[in-house]
């Protein structure tokens, strides 16, 4: 594994902090709840510009270089599974669940995520709602795929032809690793992209399309995502703080996209649209 460098704070204001983190970039970091609020461990691959970094007003920071080690994996094993009937998204600390679980094993790495973000459990609730009394798809793509929860998730139910794409590579890697660790690897295309601006893409369309970003982006991708759904398709999209949902949602209704599902997690807005 290689070198990181850990910034460690606490604070009382966890939301306004995980905002601070998410503005920075940060994608992996763990928590602890104390009796002086919520402890962080934020790792990162380069030194930080903690300039950059606006933490809320009662955190005190600390930046310790960490030697090669595979730190993330070691704070993982403190992380409890997910479970999204039918998912269970769990770690290679934890035991599969058995019967009808569709079960996922995660190693995040250095990509966003182990599941346990509020983004990602959105997505995965409005799929598995979408999933009831309908067809199982078979043409998925994954946009801004980190560890590639959501494609994973998608083959597990039978998707056949699944796109995931992210601008990282370490994302990319990582996605390739956990859908060779699921058994589900010759069901993904696994490529750098950002957005949907990869040949990859050119005359594809979808019966799914998850776009677990940001706002902004998320904003300037709706054309592109309309042009590339299904005619009966959905789009599965999160990465949006709440206050962010009602001007998200203004965009993709010019668009011609309507949302059928809102789910709300913390701070953090999923939508499901459809035509």
């Amino acid at each position: 594994m290689q070198e990181c460098w850990k910034i460690s704070f606490t604070t009382r204001y966890s939301d306004m902090a995980e905002a601070a983190l998410e503005a920075f970039g940060a994608t992996t970091w763990s928590t602890l709840k104390t009796q002086d609020g919520v402890a962080y461990d934020v790792y990162l691959p380069e030194v930080p510009q903690m300039n950059r970094l606006t933490l809320p007003p009662d955190a005190r920071a600390e930046v310790t270089h960490m030697p090669p080690h595979d730190w993330v994996s070691e704070s993982q094993q403190n992380l409890p599974p997910v479970r999204i009937a039918p998912f269970y998204l769990h770690g290679s600390h934890d035991k599969p669940m058995p019967g009808g679980w569709r079960n996922i094993e995660m190693q995040a790495g250095l990509a966003f995520g182990s599941g346990h973000h509020g983004t990602t459990q959105g997505c995965l609730q409005a799929f598995a709602t979408m999933l009831k009394g309908r067809k199982p798809p078979t043409r998925i793509a994954d946009i801004g795929c980190g560890s590639g929860t959501l494609a994973i998730a998608a083959a597990k139910v039978g998707a056949r032809h699944i796109w995931a794409s992210d601008v990282d590579a370490d994302a990319v890697a990582v996605t390739r690793c956990n859908a060779r660790l699921n058994q589900v690897f010759p069901q993904l295309k696994v490529f750098a992209a950002a957005g949907m601006a990869h040949p990859a893409y050119h005359g594809q369309q979808f019966d799914v399309i998850f776009a677990n970003i940001l706002a902004t982006p998320l904003i300037t991708l709706a054309p592109n995502f309309e042009h590339h759904m299904a005619r009966n398709g959905t789009l599965i999209i999160s990465g949006l703080l709440n206050e962010q949902a009602r001007s998200v949602k203004a965009r993709y209704r010019a668009c011609g996209l309507k949302p059928t599902q809102q789910i709300v997690i913390g701070q953090w807005t999923s939508l499901a649209l459809m035509r």
